[in-house]
């Protein structure tokens, strides 16, 4: 493996610098990160430096920043583990001529309507999409394509602004809630809503290589926020997604690195929802390695210090001796609206058998919402290994059950 002695690690989302330390002791990290997410850095006195700056400043002023930094200590890997600033990273490594994701790559996976057009140019799938402005603009595309149809933002995260619309009577209501819940500024993309199980797809890539490690069953609710998911490895009935996701990413440009990508298994086969440069979120990672010894993040690490990882990879998925279990996840939600009191009894739930963990993501007084409008509103989750994805899906319920969520009236 190459050693570099500096590393710029852009937005810092994923708890990477001890990996990195791990990995190379001697690591000067630089973290840049918008002052929005400056709470993600976990790790800040790991860094030599951390530079924050308003996620709304222009891309200029991010490599500008980074090629002051390289003036005084060059950076020699650029790294972004995370789904937030991709393009900016991508802007930085170019203009420092390191290696990262083309900058017209991370553009195209970030914009659900670019992501469709190559995906149809490169004869991987068919779905209608485009970006509407107006009610009226809406309803012509509803009476091309039909009922029902899902609103979401061109570019968004966490289920965020997601609306779907069943009756021709809501599309002017259900257009409003999309623009209200919306970034601001994003324009609202409406396509046909397809109809399937939803299952997420973690692969890592080398020199265009793809391997697909983990598939992951998604459980929602009616709003489309996950409320938990059974992580796996890919088995004899998932040859035709491995096959799907390998086009799409070939489509997308994708040659390195981890990707995430999500899918509708539809009658028609499967079909994108969206992908990303990055290992899924929402605790993914860590069950894939709880469950099968697959360590994405460190892959990923291992990557942007130059190490050749797929070798690894085959070798370690070849060893007779690795576990080939399942992991689940299973989310708290609030009982009703209001501001929480106290979670109790997580030492019981934490004490039942296949039960690996249960973490809180609120604190007493913090205010609730019933029901859930997005992944942000979540109050905690629970996680449990098993050797089948049934019995580890049951025993992370049964933890979240175990939980008592005490609210005060708003």
């Amino acid at each position: 493996m190459t050693v570099f002695k500096h590393v710029l690690v852009v937005a810092g989302a994923r708890d990477v610098t001890p990996v990195l330390r791990r990995l190379d002791p001697a690591a000067s990290i630089t973290t840049l990160v918008a002052t929005q997410r400056l709470a993600k850095v976990r790790h800040p006195t790991g860094s030599a430096r951390v530079i924050a700056l308003d996620e709304a400043a222009d891309p200029a002023e991010w490599v500008a920043l980074a090629q002051c930094v390289h003036r005084r200590q060059p950076i020699e890997a650029v790294g972004a583990f995370g789904e937030f600033d991709q393009d900016r990273a991508a802007a930085i490594a170019s203009a420092l001529g390191l290696p990262f994701h083309p900058e017209e790559v991370v553009a195209a996976v970030y914009d659900k309507v670019a992501m469709r057009r190559r995906l149809s140019a490169a004869g991987v799938e068919e779905v209608p999409s485009t970006t509407v402005s107006t009610v009226e603009e809406l309803r012509r595309f509803a009476d091309q394509h039909g009922l029902p149809l899902i609103l979401k933002p061109r570019r968004g995260t966490g289920s965020l602004g997601i609306v779907r619309v069943d009756d021709p009577a809501d599309l002017a209501e259900g257009f409003g809630r999309a623009v209200r819940s919306a970034p601001p500024g994003s324009p609202i993309v409406v396509e046909p809503f397809l109809v399937g199980v939803e299952v997420s797809v973690e692969a890592i890539s080398e020199q265009g290589e793809h391997r697909v490690v983990g598939v992951t069953r998604k459980i929602k609710d009616d709003n489309f926020v996950e409320l938990g998911h059974v992580v796996r490895e890919p088995g004899p009935d998932d040859g035709r997604v491995v096959a799907h996701v390998r086009q799409a990413l070939d489509a997308l440009g994708i040659t390195h690195g981890p990707t995430h990508t999500e899918l509708i298994l539809t009658d028609d086969g499967p079909r994108v929802v969206e992908t990303h440069v990055r290992a899924g979120g929402d605790q993914i990672p860590a069950l894939l390695a709880a469950a099968a010894g697959i360590d994405l993040v460190e892959l990923a690490v291992r990557q942007v210090l130059g190490e050749r990882v797929l070798p690894r990879l085959d070798a370690l998925l070849a060893a007779p001796d690795r576990p080939r279990r399942a992991g689940a996840i299973r989310y708290l939600t609030p009982p009703r609206s209001g501001r929480l009191v106290s979670v109790e009894h997580t030492g019981q739930a934490e004490a039942l058998p296949l039960v690996t963990g249960c973490t809180l993501l609120k604190d007493p007084g913090d205010e609730l919402t019933a029901p859930i409008r997005d992944s942000v509103d979540r109050v905690g989750y629970c996680t449990a290994v098993a050797d089948d994805g049934p019995t580890a899906e049951e025993a992370a319920r049964r933890a979240v059950d175990t939980l008592t969520v005490t609210v005060a009236p708003a």
